[in-house]
């Protein structure tokens, strides 16, 4: 599989020297990120220039110009993409709810139906409307399937400007301003579906073969997977490409877009192949947590003992609204009741 779209890291696209001086909006903030046409230690180009003007024939660009000069707080926002679904459960409510009891005011909620984008006016939420259909490939995948992967073509609009954006599904709870725990020191950061150390953040591992004699034993490297429903991405160019790899891939493949984005991440360059080279840091797993580590690890330390998160992905479980609302009660109000109740997996006792 060889990448022929653009965007892909190559002669004259990650340059330095093609970055154009930064106008419209704030630089993105926070130690660490790079201005345009700046260099990192390892020679690394720094962020895409800021988008002065919406393209021609881009009529949806200028709506997001508009509505980032406003929102984007240090030239970064909080990005959920929703249809109307989550509002008739009412989960996009309790989302929208959290972010703003956690103090987040740049949030972004991209309203990819009309019913959505009324909803947001009527409650005076950030919106913008970004007609889009999900990839014909993924017909028959299932409502949530078909929208995560149509978010990466989404999320390329919000890097093209030359704004970071960290991307949070709606079944996440965000307890605290995220913007705090993050390094900004690489093009993605992004949650593990990891629920210890290990998993998290890796381990060299061996493999066997008896039949090698002398050599039967070897190393390799193990860790789980990184989620695609909460990551930042800072505006480079391999950020973009990734994006951009992530969307043409499931345009033409009836695929996972988890599997997609961790193999156009981590897969190494081979052949003609090249990866799009962007760098990668693993968030902590006591940060932002998945329902896995709350449910099996966290909520059973001593109270003093528990690590509080900036935010919480329930990816691990069906019962997401259910486990959203109640893990509001006992950040918010230090109600554990709701919490305990739920078995550790999806089955009873576990």
């Amino acid at each position: 599989m060889v990448y022929q779209g653009g965007g892909a890291p190559g002669a004259g696209a990650s340059t330095c020297g093609d970055a154009l001086p930064r106008a419209a909006l704030p630089s993105a903030g926070g130690a660490g990120v790079l201005g345009a046409g700046e260099t990192d230690a390892s020679g690394r180009c720094g962020v895409i220039p800021a988008m002065a003007e919406a393209p021609a024939g881009r009529p949806e660009m200028a709506e997001l110009l508009s509505l980032l000069r406003r929102v984007a707080k240090d030239g970064e926002v909080l990005v959920a993409i929703s249809n109307y679904t989550p509002v008739l459960n009412g989960m996009l409510v309790t989302w929208v709810e959290s972010v703003k009891r956690a103090g987040v005011e740049n949030y972004v909620i991209v309203a990819i139906d009309d019913n959505v984008q009324a909803w947001c006016r009527d409650q005076g939420h950030n919106c913008w409307h970004r007609t889009t259909r999900p990839p014909k490939a993924q017909d028959n995948t299932g409502d949530n399937h078909a929208i995560s992967a149509a978010k990466f073509l989404i999320l390329s609009d919000f890097l093209e400007a030359g704004v970071a954006v960290l991307l949070s599904d709606v079944d996440v709870l965000t307890v605290s301003n995220p913007f705090e725990r993050l390094y900004r020191d690489h093009d993605v950061e992004g949650m593990t579906d990891g629920f210890d150390e290990r998993w998290a953040y890796g381990m060299i591992d061996g493999f066997d073969d008896p039949t090698m004699g002398w050599a039967r034993f070897a190393q390799i490297y193990k860790r789980f997977a990184m989620n695609s429903g909460l990551f930042y991405l800072r505006p480079t160019r391999p950020a973009l490409a990734l994006m951009r790899r992530c969307a043409d891939r499931l345009e033409r493949e009836k695929y996972w877009d988890q599997t997609v984005y961790n193999e156009e991440m981590f897969f190494m360059s081979h052949g003609d192949y090249r990866s799009p080279q962007v760098t990668v840091r693993v968030m902590g797993i006591d940060d932002f947590m998945n329902s896995k580590r709350l449910f099996k690890t966290v909520r059973y330390l001593p109270r003093a003992d528990q690590p509080v998160p900036a935010m919480v992905h329930m990816n691990y479980h069906p019962d997401k609204h259910e486990r959203m609302k109640a893990a509001a009660r006992y950040y918010f109000d230090g109600d554990a009741s709701e919490l305990m109740r739920f078995p550790g997996g999806s089955e009873p006792g576990s």
